[in-house]
């Protein structure tokens, strides 16, 4: 019974955000690509109610923590449903291709689900504290800022962004305790979750074929589910970040390359923004990646849509971001504590003596559990595209991935003693985005070399 309630309370979240299902980008979709969407859009309102019932001292409640995303998600229903749908074409892929593409992705997925079963891929953070966190917080049926003041807890990262421990929270609430041996299976909820939103994404690019989008997904999705495994990040908030930057990528390289709406201005934003959202409410990595995606659509989308339309359409992507982050400073700052992340030591005090091990540790735990070959397979394919077409169409991607490897870089250098234990723990986790940037970039150039057409 305990199983079926845990398994009820994720089904529970598409239901709260049943309402991104109805945006125009999103209704023409099959079923698993809305569903997608409407995931993402119950973590993030569920995380947000719950974060503002705790500050304003409203304890937590089934009924309490689902009235709010239920109601905005019937106002957004009720606003959207009459406009017209995005227009799509059915999916017809080549029988062979599907079949293969079937095989490597789900062949991935098994790898990855008996892993996590017998407890060969679960994250030790999950047990040091995100789960410590979600028992917690059901338990005070708040987010419990005193467990986060208490120096005692300081190895449980009080000031990391809520989500997973509070969606793992709504969860322990419908169960009475915590399913420590299930959550981890909830990893690859997120990986599998994400295929069918990407394959449309995908799919909606101009020159992008079936066969083509298959294939990529497949390989994205073998490729994450084997570093999940690799990286240990069972039960942790790896495989949900994942999901909301991946998607948020794809999103952005499926717009067109010129502008298709009237006075040229940017298309809409709805489906990145909610995905960046979620990704700043769910790790610390989720703010810096906020920043690299909208820099690298900012530069692309100066080239063709001019400075102003540009600003704009950047500033519509950041919105939900920036809006989630308020709700969680604001959460700190009624509660005294400490508003904002903490850092690695000063900002600047740098240790330069580092720098070469560095740069020698970070490619050696680039391994993704396939010798390294998730990386090289899409980097050489993107390199060969690279030098046929331009660079700008991808860089929301590539400003993603290397931006995340800059950063481990700058990180890593805040260490006054050997950083290679840190690097070999965090470098497989912490690099998963970027691969799946690499990879994304690689397939759409790919797509834009093979000028093939839709059908």
């Amino acid at each position: 019974m305990k199983h079926l309630l845990f398994a009820a309370s994720l089904a529970a979240l598409p239901v709260l955000g049943f309402g991104a299902a109805s945006h125009r980008s999103v209704r023409s979709l099959p079923l698993l690509a809305r569903l997608g969407a409407a995931l993402a859009m119950g973590y993030v309102s569920l995380t947000a109610t719950a974060v503002l019932l705790s500050t304003f001292g409203v304890p937590w409640s089934i009924p309490a923590l689902a009235l709010l995303p239920l109601a905005i998600s019937a106002a957004l229903w009720r606003t959207w449903r009459r406009a017209a749908p995005v227009p799509r074409r059915p999916f017809r892929p080549s029988a062979s291709v599907a079949w293969l593409a079937l095989a490597a992705g789900g062949l991935g997925a098994v790898h990855l689900i008996v892993a996590l079963l017998t407890a060969a891929a679960t994250s030790i953070d999950f047990l040091l504290f995100w789960g410590v966190k979600a028992a917690r917080f059901a338990q005070a049926r708040s987010i419990d800022a005193a467990l986060l003041r208490w120096p005692y807890f300081v190895h449980a990262v009080p000031d990391y962004p809520p989500a997973v421990p509070v969606v793992q929270a709504w969860s322990v609430l419908w169960t009475g305790e915590q399913p420590w041996r299930v959550v981890p299976l909830t990893t690859a909820l997120w990986a599998v979750a994400a295929a069918p939103l990407l394959l449309e994404l995908l799919r909606a690019r101009s020159v992008s074929n079936d066969d083509h989008a298959a294939a990529v997904t497949a390989f994205w999705l073998s490729a994450l589910c084997i570093s999940l495994a690799r990286s240990l990040s069972g039960g942790s908030a790896e495989a949900p970040l994942l999901f909301f930057e991946t998607l948020a990528v794809a999103a952005l390289l499926q717009e067109p390359a010129e502008p298709v709406e009237p006075a040229g201005e940017a298309p809409s934003r709805f489906l990145p923004a909610l995905m960046l959202a979620g990704a700043v409410l769910t790790k610390v990595e989720g703010s810096a990646a906020l920043l690299f995606v909208a820099a690298g659509t900012l530069v692309r989308d100066v080239g063709r849509l001019g400075p102003w339309p540009a600003v704009r359409g950047t500033l519509r992507l950041v919105s939900g971001g920036i809006a989630a982050l308020a709700t969680w400073f604001l959460f700190q700052a009624t509660h005294g504590l400490p508003v904002g992340f903490r850092a690695h030591g000063e900002l600047w005090s740098l240790h330069a003596r580092f720098l070469p091990e560095i740069l020698r540790g970070l490619p050696r735990n680039l391994d993704a559990g396939t010798l390294g070959l998730s990386w090289l397979i899409p980097l050489t394919l993107l390199a060969l595209a690279m030098s046929r077409a331009s660079v700008r169409p991808l860089l929301p991607a590539l400003s993603l991935a290397a931006g995340i490897l800059a950063f481990l870089v700058f990180d890593y250098l805040h260490d006054d003693r050997s950083p290679s234990e840190r690097i070999r723990w965090t470098t497989p986790r912490v690099s998963q985005p970027a691969l799946s940037a690499v990879i994304l970039a690689a397939g759409v150039a790919t797509s834009r070399m093979s000028g093939r057409a839709p059908d």
